[in-house]
């Protein structure tokens, strides 16, 4: 225990404490809290989405203004602990874990993939097949036997193509002789290619270990990139079992289709009509842009020989039937910047994320000083038993092992030293077993867990840190937290208040229904006749005088719903109908319909009045919240002071 908390004292002496950066001028201040006139630029520059920032004097007092609005519900909502809650927490861990892949990633391996795009390799291959997990007998046993083929290749006792064809473990050698064709980077598993832009034509490489076996690799020649190409193509397939007439009747059909294209078919009938690949038929036979080694040869080499745009290819035959290939697009390389978001995003996914997860580790070993206390990690390792083959290993027996297994220190972004203890490691074992038990030995699946801790371990140790490293990550992050404070506050103060408050909402609209006038109104009562005899009685009742009342209960007297009476307001010019009766009480109207007679009569003109809440309501509650609004700030700025460094806002301002 002594020896290891030695190693460990001795590992903190250099660290040392980060210097403080200079606080810059302070452009405004919201109770004690300062502004800088940088975060303010800053901010109003990434704001402004019409081009060239405009820090004319108003534009930018404009600006401060709705600044200074948002730092002061920011304030409360901090103040207010809104930014400890689990609700809030929970939703910014999750935003933060979708961004921090981009920046666990060493930019070294980016540019590599970058360098190696500019040039395709044509590569052969032969395989020796072993497990990864194989025993070390097997392993070695694998890799004899491809030392010795490289043996008999190298002093022409055997040709490469001839052996690959007999011996290789590839399913595809026979037919290919181990010919894999022109491939560029990330289109095979990181190791193999690494080994392939690492020769000269015409050599062979010595064996390469993959998780698929031991390779041995030659260069047959390199070309520089051909960039991407975009086509179009009408496909006959041929399936494998197809019979020799089955074979010449896919000939005889392509060369037909060929035929009428030549003789000035439309493309997109032709291809609708006939191809048979149905994915792409509908949208003119066209394909997702491709570059080298994403299409069989044959096709591939075809499309990137067609010169002119709306080029077409005579019929080229693939294993997969017969083709007529149109030029749609072909693009060279693009620079680094604009493909470097794609490559990550293809690192993330593709062969590459293991080995560039291991060069990641590897540069932050460095640079926070990984130190290992080799005796901790053999202690840890003696107690371990055969039950971890099973899965099932129990980390009781380690509770008591706090030594350091290994230590992380960092000086420069937050000053920490990190010791990482057996008991941890025996915990992470304990939970983490299950995923390597059939690695064939202890030593193995241990050795395996440890190597996941340290990447673990140290891939933690920068994710806290990213916000101290990368500035524009920190402001992203403050930017967003910022964000969900002022949207949770604001709902509860402004938007889900004036909705949900509902007397607040009426003495509202009373205190100022003067703001939502109506126009003049009309009073209308329509009467509807379902016949002309029952139109008939309703008029001579009317020219009596009889209330509406008296006069339904005589027209439906007999028959029931001979007549129906409503009384309703219309606002003017709102009803072309009722505009026809020319807007004077008194004034009657009479419609004929399929269904009966309507007769509509003027009873009263109203004056213009404020509209009922439930027809506004809208408009109220939009003005409820600008007041809500309104309210709010001028509380916020009476409990937090606000205070404008005039001298600092005038050094902004371009004259």
């Amino acid at each position: 225990m002594k020896r290891y908390l030695t190693v460990f004292l001795l590992a903190i002496l250099p660290y040392i404490i980060k210097a403080q950066a200079p606080d810059n001028s302070s452009l405004f201040t919201i109770g004690n809290e300062k502004v800088s006139k940088d975060e303010f630029v800053k901010v109003y520059q990434k704001t402004n989405v019409s081009g060239e920032a405009d820090f004319t004097e108003k534009s930018l007092r404009d600006y401060l203004d709705l600044y200074v609005n948002f730092r002061l519900k920011v304030k409360e909502a901090r103040d207010m602990k809104l930014d400890t809650t689990s609700a809030v927490l929970n939703e910014f861990k999750t935003y933060r874990s979708k961004l921090t892949g981009s920046y666990m990633y060493d930019s070294a391996i980016i540019h590599q993939a970058y360098n190696r795009m500019q040039t395709d390799l044509h590569v052969q291959h032969i395989l020796v097949k072993v497990d990864q997990n194989a025993s070390p007998a097997d392993t070695m046993k694998a890799l004899n036997k491809i030392r010795n083929w490289r043996k008999m290749i190298v002093d022409k006792k055997k040709d490469f193509n001839t052996l690959a064809a007999d011996s290789s473990n590839d399913p595809t050698a026979k037919d290919n002789k181990g010919d894999l064709g022109w491939i560029t980077a990330m289109q095979v598993i990181y190791p193999f290619e690494s080994a392939a832009y690492s020769l000269k034509q015409g050599n062979i490489s010595n064996p390469v270990r993959t998780r698929f076996g031991y390779h041995l690799i030659k260069l047959i020649e390199t070309r520089p990139s051909r960039g991407t190409v975009t086509a179009a193509h009408l496909f006959i397939k041929v399936p494998d079992n197809a019979t020799e007439e089955d074979k010449e009747k896919a000939r005889q059909k392509i060369d037909s289709i060929y035929n009428q294209v030549k003789n000035g078919g439309n493309w997109e009938d032709l291809v609708k009509q006939y191809s048979q690949d149905k994915t792409s038929s509908a949208n003119g036979g066209k394909l997702s842009a491709f570059s080298t080694g994403q299409m069989v040869p044959e096709f591939e080499e075809v499309a990137f020989a067609l010169k002119n745009q709306g080029d077409i290819s005579m019929p080229v035959k693939t294993r997969f039937g017969w083709h007529i290939i149109k030029l749609i697009e072909k693009k060279p390389m693009v620079g680094y910047q604009q493909m470097r978001d794609d490559i990550r995003k293809k690192i993330e996914s593709g062969t590459w994320s293991e080995y560039a997860k291991q060069a990641f580790v590897q540069k932050l070993q460095k640079e926070y000083k990984f130190t290992e206390m080799a005796g901790a990690k053999e202690q840890l390792r003696r107690i371990v038993d055969s039950s971890i083959l099973k899965g099932n290993w129990n980390d009781s027996t380690a509770k008591n092992l706090t030594s350091p297994l290994f230590v992380l220190a960092d000086n420069k972004y937050i000053t920490e030293m990190k010791p990482f203890l057996q008991k941890d490691f025996a915990d992470f074992i304990e939970k983490n077993q299950r995923k390597f038990m059939n690695m064939g030995s202890i030593e193995n699946v241990y050795n395996k867990l440890y190597e996941q801790y340290v990447t673990t371990a140290i891939t933690g140790f920068e994710d806290a840190r990213l916000e101290a490293k990368y500035p524009a990550f920190r402001d992203l992050m403050e930017e967003y937290m910022n964000g969900i404070l002022l949207f949770d506050l604001a709902s509860s103060k402004v938007w889900t208040k004036a909705v949900e408050d509902t007397v607040g909402l009426k003495a509202f609209y009373d205190e100022s229904r003067e703001n939502y006038m109506g126009q003049e109104r009309a009073k209308v009562t329509t009467f509807t006749a379902k016949n002309q005899s029952a139109a008939d009685q309703l008029n001579k009742y009317l020219t009596k005088g009889m209330s509406n009342e008296g006069i339904l209960s005589k027209v439906n007297k007999k028959v029931k719903d001979n007549l129906q009476i409503s009384t309703e307001e219309f606002e003017k010019g709102k009803t072309s109908e009722i505009e026809q009766l020319g807007w004077e009480a008194g004034k009657t109207y009479t419609v004929k319909t399929d269904s009966g007679i309507r007769i509509l009569r003027v009873e009263q003109i109203l004056p213009p009045a404020p509209k009922p809440l439930k027809e506004v309501k809208g408009y109220v509650v939009a003005d409820y919240q600008e007041s809500l609004e309104k309210n709010w700030i001028a509380e916020l700025r009476q409990k937090y002071p606000v205070s404008i460094n005039e001298q600092v806002f005038q050094s902004i301002v371009k004259r």
